[in-house]
């Protein structure tokens, strides 16, 4: 009867380990992922890094997106009223007005949104609208 219960016992503590050993990876130890999306159009150059988060306790990951946009034309100098749509895999993720200033670069901070791998693949479109014209960037994994 010893030998059973110093066995269950050893399967009880075991479990536990791995229990543990689990819990600690996916909410302490899991890396942090980056990934980098480019692209381009005429006028426009734009980056975005996405950096994927741990998990949350709903064993969900979010990311934190920095999207930066580089003015790739002639001389703009000052602008304003600029317009903004990023959509991917599922629709629109975010639309805006841009600030005012110059696109050296230009930043905007995307946080609480979840890109999946397959959204990561697919990659991001941005629209911009400047003074009535629209250009659209397809970013994609480098």
């Amino acid at each position: 009867m010893k030998k059973n219960g110093r066995t269950a016992l050893f399967l009880w503590v075991s479990l536990w380990v791995i229990f543990i050993g689990a819990c600690l990876y996916f909410f302490l130890l899991l890396p942090e992922k980056t990934t980098t999306l480019t692209g381009s159009s005429a006028h426009w150059k734009a980056e975005n890094v996405v950096h994927v988060q741990k998990l949350d306790s709903n064993f969900r990951t979010s990311s934190v997106d920095e999207l930066k946009v580089w003015w790739m034309g002639s001389t703009l100098g000052e602008f304003s009223g600029v317009q903004y749509e990023i959509s991917g895999l599922h629709g629109t993720i975010m639309k805006g007005n841009g600030a005012s200033g110059s696109f050296n670069p230009w930043v905007i901070h995307l946080t609480d949104i979840l890109l999946s791998d397959p959204q990561l693949e697919y990659g991001l479109v941005v629209t911009i609208t400047l003074n009535g014209s629209t250009e659209t960037i397809h970013l994609q994994r480098q």
